[in-house]
């Protein structure tokens, strides 16, 4: 009876390195899937500062010198695509 009960706390012992294993694998995968799509929403941002920026820079003198609103045209600035469709 002895040897069964040995038998079976070794098999807990592998199953739950195994159990730790999938953990790890599953949470690695979590967290490059995160930090992806954190860069692709980082880089997005980035250009649209840009492409703002730029758009500011020519229309400052304009809004300046006119007592009227001058709106900034967003149709051609870069749409967020996490997954690069």
């Amino acid at each position: 009876m002895k040897f069964l009960k040995n038998r079976v706390g070794r098999a807990r012992q592998i199953g739950k390195g195994a159990q730790s294993s999938l953990e790890l694998a599953a949470s690695l995968v979590v967290i490059f899937i995160l930090l992806f799509g954190s860069l692709q929403v980082f880089f997005w941002v980035n250009k649209r500062l840009v492409q703002r920026q730029k758009d500011y820079e020519v229309q400052r003198v304009t809004a300046g010198n006119s007592g009227s609103e001058v709106k900034v045209d967003e149709t051609n600035y870069p749409k967020l695509n996490i997954f690069g469709q």
